[in-house]
């Protein structure tokens, strides 16, 4: 039964593609995996192990929950109810991986399925950036059944008419086509590229021969594509998430604080040369007006005025983001921290970054082993620290599909670390 669920879950990952093709993957994931997750309860008469962390991520629900009676524009029922069910699908995925999954193959057969569907959206996206022919638009099949109230909506329409990206402006480039390929827009692709990358550099590390080099032309593409959808965070997440990583990956004490006094007073002399140039002030202008005055300056009023709304319901927040007179963008948007924090309050807020703040500390390591499980371990660090540098700008669970593959990686790694301490007690007591 475990490894039927798991070629279930494989599967459902692998028909991505004709989910999107038929307008049916931003409500799929959570209805598929709910079946799932049933078939996994009657099979278990209803019983299962939890963890910290499945524990954590239900009293999140609950508060969610409680946000719901907050919600004062009766249209964004629809966006709560949406972003909603991502949070129940990672709460299945979590349960159902902590009871299922206690093999290495089982792991690295989903993670295998999320790198095929991202290298083929990839060269997608890589194909409609380079050639007009290739940039589709249609009608989905859900387009068709769709209330026209809903369709004619931002993120109805995006549903209801697929397509592959669309044009925009750029700073060097001019008017482009920016790719999205199978995700709802170009943001959430750039971000679920930047978190997926450090799994397909995993795979390539653990494997050989054919195997090697499928992940190594799968890890070309997607950094093509992610470059491709010009999304300024989730690029640097991946650099400066990359230099992190090496950086915790150092065992000495010493070796850690010399490389940190060094690199601060680099840091500080060059930007002081910087600044006595000029060329500073035409740095930050270049990365904050790269896509148009319009971009920094909205968003720059968002954030400021989703703080200050954030006083006023602090506790549970406001449920779902709020449409304010004079802001292309609600309030809560484009940013994963101050979004939760606005829309959940601080309870919220406190239970979704003790969530991240457990997660991470699982994937710590006490003893140097080198096996698949230390190295996923420490990749996972990788891939944790883009999505924190990524969620100070990209709401992630505007994208079902972004959640879906982020939890189930997360997931992964939690399982991933109790099967390596059972294997490691095991052989021990052998």
């Amino acid at each position: 039964m475990k490894n039927r669920i798991i070629s279930e879950l494989y599967y459902l990952i692998l028909l991505f593609p004709l989910w999107w093709f038929l307008g049916m993957e931003q409500f799929l994931w959570c209805l598929a995996v709910g079946v799932i997750f049933i078939q996994f309860c009657i099979y278990n008469k209803a019983e299962f192990r939890i963890n910290i962390i499945t524990i954590l991520l239900a009293f999140f629900l609950i508060a969610y929950g409680i946000s719901f009676f907050n919600i004062v524009e009766k249209m964004r029922y629809i966006t709560y109810f949406r972003n909603l069910s991502t949070y129940l699908t990672a709460f299945m995925l979590l349960v159902i991986t902590w009871n299922v999954v206690d093999k290495w193959w089982q792991i690295e057969k989903l993670l295998n399925a999320i790198i095929i569907v991202m290298f083929i959206a990839s060269i997608v996206g890589v194909l409609a950036f380079s050639f007009e022919i290739f940039r589709v638009q249609f009608r989905s099949l859900t387009g068709y059944f769709m209330p026209h109230s809903i369709a004619k909506t931002g993120y109805g329409s995006v549903i209801a008419v697929r397509n592959i990206g669309y044009y925009n402006w750029f700073m060097g480039l001019g008017t482009y086509f920016r790719v999205s390929s199978f995700f709802l827009y170009s943001t959430m692709f750039s971000s679920t590229l930047a978190i997926t990358l450090p799994i397909a550099l995993f795979l390539r590390n653990i494997n050989k021969g054919k195997e090697r080099y499928f992940y190594t032309s799968a890890i070309f593409f997607m950094g093509l594509a992610l470059l491709f959808t010009t999304g300024r965070v989730a690029i640097m997440a991946i650099f400066v998430g990359y230099v992190l990583f090496r950086f915790v990956s150092l065992r000495s004490f010493a070796l850690k604080f010399s490389i940190v006094g060094v690199f601060l007073l680099l840091c500080s002399l060059f930007l002081l040369w910087l600044e006595q140039s000029g060329i500073l002030y035409q740095i930050i202008d270049l990365v904050l007006y790269s896509r148009g005055e319009g971009s920094a300056n909205t968003r720059g009023k968002i954030y400021v005025q989703t703080f200050n709304s954030f006083l006023e319901r602090p506790l549970f927040g406001w449920g779902t983001e709020r449409d304010v007179k004079g802001l292309a963008y609600p309030l809560g948007s484009h940013s994963y921290y101050l979004g939760t924090l606005y829309k959940q309050g601080i309870v919220g807020f406190t239970l979704f970054m003790s969530i991240i703040f457990l997660i991470w500390n699982k994937l710590k390591v006490k003893v140097f082993v080198d096996n698949n499980f230390t190295r996923f371990f420490k990749y996972g660090q990788f891939l944790m620290l883009v999505f924190i540098m990524n969620s100070f700008t990209d709401v992630l669970d505007l994208d079902a599909t972004t959640m879906f593959f982020l939890w189930l990686i997360l997931s992964l790694l939690i399982v991933g670390k109790r099967i390596y301490i059972l294997d490691k007690n095991f052989n021990k007591d052998a």
